[in-house]
């Protein structure tokens, strides 16, 4: 008996022994969790350290900028490029076609946008390997893998220039228009998508490598350095100007490239600028781009870090979203054009798929999309300034396409409003 007592009061020790290791273990992995979190919050902490936002919301006299030439009326938004849009990803000669042309409800067929903005923010769901998730934009990261790499900028721009697909499509639909109408009073202009260069390979993870982009003249980039971001920007600008060049394309031309990150943060306005730093690169990338005759385009969200300093960024064109198609009386509409006016600003227009009579939210949003024409005829925009248009995915050719004639109103309304621009009488020819 005594024997079994032993055995038992050594089995208890043992176990006991084997509880506290599991004990000191599980603490010794939860104190590295907690090192590595403090580790990522001081990082975070230390880049808020040089963005004081105290001063955001102080009052700031509004600067006029220099009007651009009227080189266009309006553009429309073409998001394309990422593998996961899948039937939508592709921009052939009967898509554009919904965007060319329009014929009214009398048959006279009319030439429509004038501008087309190619625009893709990241490549979801890559087929070619590792990474599967690739950001070419600064912002919303989630679920990227990383920052893009100079071959992921590259993708971009075989996308749109890809045989049958992007400008050549656009290409195609203009002259099969034109055999039809005649020649078009003015070339079409091309915007393109420009990646921003963005700090880190992870964007959210401050101590991840900033030489990751690739190579240019036999040296890395170093994206920590300004004038590398800017190197990469004009190796991109190169590259597509060639390709676009090469095609040799008689009815559109590209007059320059889009900023897509929707605010540029300060040190003492807007969000992460320690993560971005967009301001420090960007200046000389406008410079490159006007000594090759060409423009830096913006589409700032209402109110976003930097839409009343566009002059000292280098910015020509910049268009604000008014975001009420989003937001409704959350965002006034006379706060909203009191902006866009005293800052020489253009105004885009927000729709999507919910303007169509078969969506239950139908009756609000056609409310909401009607103010954007009334807003900016009332204002004095209409006719003095140009105007991007954010479709969402497909929204012109589904009004098109669509039997309801409450649809056909909607896109004849819209349609209207965009041919018989009174601003096309004074666009640069």
């Amino acid at each position: 008996m005594k024997r079994i007592l032993a055995a038992a009061a050594v089995s208890a020790l043992i176990l006991s022994s084997c509880g506290q290791s599991s004990r000191i273990e599980a603490l010794r992995a939860e104190n590295e969790a907690l090192k590595a979190e403090k580790h990522t919050l001081e990082l975070a902490l230390k880049a808020y350290v040089e963005q004081i936002d105290v001063i955001y919301k102080l009052p700031r006299e509004p600067r006029l900028v220099k009007q651009p030439p009227v080189l266009f009326t309006d553009m429309v938004l073409c998001y394309g490029g990422s593998p996961s849009r899948g039937a939508l990803g592709v921009w052939d000669k009967e898509r554009f076609s919904a965007s060319v042309t329009y014929t009214d409800p009398e048959g006279k067929e009319k030439w429509l946008y004038d501008g087309f903005l190619a625009i893709e923010p990241r490549l979801w769901g890559r087929p070619s390997g590792d990474p599967e998730n690739v950001a070419l934009a600064g912002e919303d990261m989630g679920g990227m893998e990383m920052s893009g790499h100079k071959e992921h900028w590259k993708e971009l721009i075989d996308y749109w220039m890809a045989p049958g697909n992007g400008f050549h499509a656009l290409e195609e639909a203009v002259a099969d228009a034109a055999s039809r109408l005649g020649e078009p009073p003015y070339k079409r202009k091309v915007v393109m998508n420009l990646p921003d260069a963005v700090l880190h390979e992870y964007f959210e993870i401050l101590d991840s490598r900033t030489a990751y982009w690739g190579e240019l003249d036999g040296r890395e980039m170093d994206f920590a350095v300004p004038e590398d971001r800017a190197a990469a920007c004009k190796w991109y600008i190169d590259t597509m100007n060639e390709a676009f060049k090469a095609a040799g394309f008689k009815y559109i031309e590209l007059i320059g490239y889009y900023i897509h990150s929707e605010e540029i943060p300060t040190p003492t306005r807007g969000w992460r600028w320690g993560w971005k730093k967009l301001d420090v690169y960007l200046p000389m990338v406008s410079d490159y781009l006007h000594s090759k005759g060409q423009y830096l385009t913006w589409i700032p969200y209402r109110e976003a870090a930097s839409y009343d300093r566009t002059g000292e960024l280098g910015i020509d064109y910049t268009w604000m979203q008014p975001n009420y198609y989003w937001e409704g009386d959350r965002y006034p509409w006379d706060e909203s054009m009191k902006m866009i006016m005293q800052n020489g600003l253009g105004m885009e227009f927000e729709f999507d798929d919910r303007l169509l009579e078969s969506s239950p939210e139908s009756a609000e949003q056609r409310r909401r999309f009607y103010l954007y024409i009334d807003y900016a005829k009332r204002s004095g925009l209409y006719g003095t300034r140009s105007f991007t248009y954010f479709q969402d995915t497909d929204t012109m050719r589904n009004l098109l396409r669509s039997d309801n004639p409450s649809d056909r109103k909607v896109y004849d309304d819209l349609c209207s409003f965009v041919a018989d621009n009174p601003l096309r009488k004074k666009v640069k020819r």
